[in-house]
């Protein structure tokens, strides 16, 4: 087999083994520690995320770096069965992460064709809104690229046009915080954390924290305006009494979370919350190519095993 394949086996294999480790080690430390704690959306998504980002970036500043230094020149070695089988997990991982993105895709497409036809449309307190027929859900954001503000008609009679516009509000700043592409990448994260119990509680997570941040967005924090969007919630809710069925599409909206987000409108204002700055994770993950140059003998010697056994 020439260098290039057996490379390309190798970063394949080498991203399978980091995105599963990686996978197991943020499913035991949210299960064992971090899920009671308060998250934001953001460290939501980037404790989500880090498996398959962590998996990428290790492949390509150390792996690939080691193995291109390294490497004998030959014209053909030959391969065992270990680096296929583990390559194939990591081709496998990438696989269902982009089937599941493009499900998620599909889903919103269908979704956007029954809603009926675009030129339906109004503007509704400085925002253009379509109107939909489809009874599955009454006002939300759809789409990842080109997301649209869509509501169902009786929205607009039920509720009174300071409550409208919270709710319109509220579905701008999803817009405004590309909160529809975030899901999307979300979904389509090639790791095995996606097949975990972790995995569906941080989606779950951040589909909520989003939710209460888009509600606070829109609310500036004012009290008249949190009782407002409070009042219009209900409303809504009232205007679908049945469960509809929950569809993985670019539409972070979670109708059946209403009773928390009125409480926590209702409730005194929460503190604002403090995010830990980034640039030191980015200088300790900019640091770690540098610290693995002198490894580089060793992770070639693991390389070797893999590729050689079982030949």
């Amino acid at each position: 087999m020439s260098n290039f394949a057996v490379l390309c086996l190798v970063l394949m294999a080498a991203y399978g083994l980091m995105s599963v480790s990686l996978s197991i080690v943020v499913a035991c430390l949210w299960s064992a520690w971090l899920e009671p704690k308060p998250w934001t959306s953001r460290g939501l998504l980037a404790l989500r995320m880090l498996p398959s980002l962590g998996a990428s970036f290790l492949t390509l500043a150390v792996v690939l770096p080691a193995f291109l230094i390294q490497e004998p020149k030959q014209a053909d070695e030959p391969v065992g069965p270990l680096l296929v089988l583990v390559s194939a997990v990591g081709l496998a991982a990438i696989g269902v992460g982009c089937l599941r993105g493009w499900r998620a895709w599909r889903a919103t497409t269908l979704l956007l064709r029954d809603c009926g036809p675009r030129h339906r449309a109004c503007r509704v307190v400085g925002r253009d809104v379509e109107i939909i027929d489809n009874p599955g859900f009454l006002v939300a954001v759809v789409g990842a690229w080109r997301p649209r503000i869509v509501a169902d008609a009786r929205v607009l009679q039920a509720c009174s046009l300071e409550e409208l516009r919270e709710v319109i509000g509220h579905e701008a700043a999803h817009i405004t915080s590309h909160d529809n592409l975030k899901l999307l990448v979300l979904l389509s994260c090639a790791d095995m954390l996606a097949l975990m119990p972790a995995g569906a509680a941080l989606v779950s997570r951040w589909r909520a924290a989003v939710e209460f941040e888009a509600d606070a967005r829109a609310t500036a924090q004012d009290p008249a305006k949190r009782v407002t969007l409070a009042s219009a919630l209900i409303k809504i809710a009232r205007l679908s009494r049945e469960p509809r069925r929950r569809t993985e599409v670019c539409m972070p909206v979670v109708m059946a979370d209403v009773d928390g987000r009125v409480r926590r409108l209702l409730a005194p204002l929460p503190p604002a919350d403090s995010l830990p700055p980034a640039q030191p994770l980015a200088a300790i993950a900019l640091l770690i190519p540098l610290v693995a140059v002198p490894l580089y003998g060793l992770i070639q010697d693991c390389i070797e095993m893999l590729v050689a056994f079982g030949r």
